[in-house]
């Protein structure tokens, strides 16, 4: 496949277990791609974590010569693909493209929140204040280095079923409106119409429209990479094989044939942010 553009899930793929920016050797194959493509990072982060862990260790890379095609060529899908944004190089900032809504006919966002941080208390907490559209709880070792990474997992495990029994229990075709994603150290809920697959159109769309490059139905010229391709994993639905050709560097995959492996010359999956820098380093 020729690919036109990418998209990158962060955590877990660009970066590996419990840290939270991309290696150097990442960052460098990253600002590389962006001499050759756009790419866009869909993340379940908000657009001033990004910024903060993201943007500012790229940037630090960015020489005179690559900065300006760098900076043309760089996108964010944040909160799970619910706001999109296009960086504009002459401001210096981020600008929005699309945002969706969330769907106060399934429950106010408000009211969701209130009730999952009572029912999540005992494993984590909703964060407030941070995400403008998406219903995010982290667990208890959030905020920290997160040293014993396996027991955020086994929380954020908690987390997710504790927030189906709620969601279930509001709704039994919840799935109608919204959808859930365990990142590993969080559980996101977004809405159905702005999760990451629906990204991935967007981004197709907004590089035909306003880069005017051609694609396919199902924009499979757009390299999707993710790590939590299984049912009610954060990348579930970006590596569904509805747009884009996907990619997976996690450790579970799901029963769908469209997804793709990155492998070493022994045939041995290769995971993480060692698989996504390995496919990277191979495009043409």
């Amino acid at each position: 496949m020729n690919f036109k553009a990418a998209m990158f899930d962060f955590d877990g793929t660009l970066t590996e277990k419990g840290h939270p920016t991309p290696a150097q050797e990442m960052v460098d194959a990253l600002v590389d791609l962006s001499q050759k493509m756009p790419i866009g990072f869909c993340t379940g982060r908000q657009l001033e974590s990004f910024k903060r862990r993201a943007l500012s260790k790229l940037l630090e890379e960015v020489n005179d010569e690559e900065r300006p095609k760098f900076m043309e060529n760089l996108y964010l899908f944040s909160e799970n693909g619910a706001i999109g944004y296009d960086f504009n190089p002459k401001l210096g900032e981020f600008e929005e493209i699309y945002r969706v809504e969330w769907p106060k006919e399934f429950i106010e966002r408000e009211k969701l929140r209130t009730i999952l941080n009572e029912a999540v208390k005992e494993y984590g907490e909703i964060l407030y204040n941070a995400h403008e559209i998406v219903v995010v709880m982290g667990t208890k070792f959030y905020y920290e280095d997160m040293p014993a990474i396996d027991e955020v997992y086994k929380l954020a495990d908690k987390i997710y079923e504790v927030t189906l029994d709620v969601l279930k229990k509001i709704n039994p075709n919840y799935a109608e409106y919204v959808h859930v994603g365990n990142s590993g150290i969080g559980v996101i809920v977004s809405p159905k119409n702005g999760d990451k697959d629906a990204a991935i159109e967007k981004f197709g769309q907004f590089l035909t429209q306003n880069r005017g490059m051609e694609f396919d139905a199902r924009y499979s010229e757009i390299l999707t990479v993710g790590d939590s391709a299984q049912v009610g994993g954060n990348d579930f639905y970006f590596l569904n094989g509805r747009f884009g050709t996907p990619y997976s560097v996690g450790e579970i995959l799901p029963d769908n044939s469209l997804i793709q492996s990155v492998k070493n010359a022994k045939g041995e999956r290769v995971l993480h942010s060692n698989g996504t820098l390995k496919l990277v380093r191979s495009l043409p």
